[in-house]
């Protein structure tokens, strides 16, 4: 879908000196403040601040075209790698990570990525290993409320607050529940009724697909130094 420059300002939370569009569903915008920006839909995925150097935001959404994105506007290059962005010389890619002009990385808060990568992807595997035809539990009122409750478009409270610490919470504590296969299976593609049938034939292995990639996708880019 193509947004126009108008609609894309209206979630703009900082008043604007002037805009254009550079791409689809892309503006460049300059701030009062002095601050500058490339916005894609309703996220600032590129911010300049007043020293020149440049603060990186996929808003949740490590899509193809945010990383497009990215990589046309800011001094950097983003790879992917089983699901996993990373930045030029391996650091793993986290929203807010800066860079300056010569797209070197000024603010790190990672330490030894590819270790960290490592121990979450071996933590995920674990957990996933609860899955099996006769562990699939369903949606029930005793879920985490962070995966179980949503707004009126679908988007759970863990999604709206980009706060997964309770993913690692559930990882810590062995706890599998519906909700979260059931959120995972929709990201995967999966319509309600498809879900249904997959739990009536008891496809544990595509419940395993759908959360390991589910959690991949929001814990390994946020690793941080405790």
């Amino acid at each position: 879908m193509t947004r126009t420059k108008k609609d894309i300002l209206e979630g703009c939370s900082k008043d604007v000196l002037k805009s254009r569009k550079v791409a689809n569903n892309t503006i460049y915008i300059e701030y009062l403040d002095g601050t500058k920006a490339y916005r894609l839909h309703d996220t600032d995925i590129i911010t300049i601040d007043l020293k020149g150097n440049y603060v990186l935001n996929s808003g949740g959404w490590m899509t193809v075209t945010t990383k497009d994105r990215i990589n046309t506007f800011a001094p950097v290059r983003i790879s992917q790698d089983n699901g996993v962005w990373y930045l030029d010389g391996g650091c793993v890619f986290y929203d807010g990570i800066v860079v300056n002009s010569d797209g070197k990385i000024i603010s790190v808060l990672l330490k030894d990525p590819a270790n960290e990568v490592k121990k979450m992807k071996r933590k995920i595997g674990k957990f996933c290993s609860l899955i099996t035809k006769d562990n699939l539990p369903v949606p029930n009122a005793g879920d985490c409320w962070l995966c179980s409750l949503s707004d009126k478009d679908g988007n759970t409270m863990g999604e709206i607050s980009k706060d997964y610490s309770h993913l690692e919470s559930h990882i810590e504590e062995n706890y599998l529940h519906g909700s979260l296969l059931v959120n995972a299976m929709r990201e995967y593609g999966y319509k309600d009724e498809q879900i249904r049938l997959h739990y009536s034939m008891q496809l544990a292995d595509t419940f395993k697909r759908a959360v390991r990639r589910y959690l991949q996708k929001r814990l390994i880019p946020t690793i941080q130094v405790k």
